[in-house]
């Protein structure tokens, strides 16, 4: 994300020094500025933002016509825009003047924002009011950027902790509760390994300790059925979380994304 090229569009230099900084201190290194919004729209064809800051009411050209001839444009019209602006009452006052609304008294109520909308043809990525805050600038930054296959990824690790949990969480086995670690899962497999491979047989009064700590009788067919079944919940616990992963890579929206439940599909801790 901070290697994004961001392109800071204000006519007041200390605001831009002042966003620079913030920028700066929190890893962007590719900063730009403009000062007019005529210079704003020469800058975004030169230097081919990844992000814009842009401030409203600015000599030339103004914010709202800068943001409306980017999102007329093919190629600049997917570039995120965030807006900032200290001008909610300017922005009230000319909504009246130009009739937006029939009743210009509820316009004192509205947020800066929703005014806003009357004047631009879509809306920004993101809308903050000045001064604005160091930490609300750089969340809002940081949202606007995230990439899907960002949000992808994270979604993946939630997947991986989920089947941990599951897979630690125990079994259920013939009516007794057992521990499904991975060391008591190790162990198992081996006793299972060598009953399977050598033909041996257990001793009398064989027993495999619950997760109560009780002591459960075990023949050598319980053994090994016990060990199958346990092998296949593991595997359907994997299989589940490919599953899950799999949809989660062929969703096309962050919010798609975010919304998936990962919690469905999981097969049930009861092996028998």
């Amino acid at each position: 994300m901070t290697k994004t090229r961001v392109l800071i569009i204000d006519d007041e230099k200390e605001n831009v020094r002042y966003l620079t900084t913030i920028l700066e201190e929190n890893g962007f290194d590719d900063i730009h500025g403009a000062f007019d919004g005529e210079e704003g729209l020469s800058k975004v064809k030169e230097v081919d933002p990844g992000l814009i800051l842009l401030d409203l009411r600015m000599p030339k050209k103004s914010g709202i016509f800068v943001f409306n001839e980017l999102k007329k444009s093919s190629g600049y019209q997917d570039i995120p825009v965030i807006i900032l602006t200290g001008e909610g009452g300017f922005l009230k006052h000319l909504a009246e003047l130009r009739e937006f609304h029939e009743d210009v008294e509820s316009l004192g109520d509205e947020a800066t924002e929703e005014v806003l909308n009357q004047f631009i043809t879509s809306r920004p990525d993101a809308f903050l009011e000045k001064p604005v805050e160091p930490e609300v600038l750089m969340t809002t930054i940081h949202n606007v950027l995230i990439t899907l296959e960002e949000v992808i990824a994270k979604r993946h690790e939630e997947v991986n902790a989920l089947r941990g949990q599951k897979t630690g969480g125990g079994v259920v086995f013939k009516g007794n509760a057992f521990d499904s670690s991975e060391k008591s899962r190790c162990n198992l497999t081996a006793v299972a390994a060598r009953l399977a491979s050598t033909g041996a047989t257990l001793q009398d009064g064989f027993v495999w300790r619950s997760s109560d700590n009780q002591t459960i009788p075990m023949t050598k067919e319980d053994i090994l059925a016990f060990h199958g079944a346990m092998t296949d919940w593991i595997y359907n616990n994997y299989k589940a979380s490919w599953e899950h992963k799999e949809a989660l890579n062929a969703l096309t929206t962050i919010a798609a994304v975010e919304d998936y439940d990962i919690r469905k599909g999981w097969p049930d801790n009861k092996l028998v």
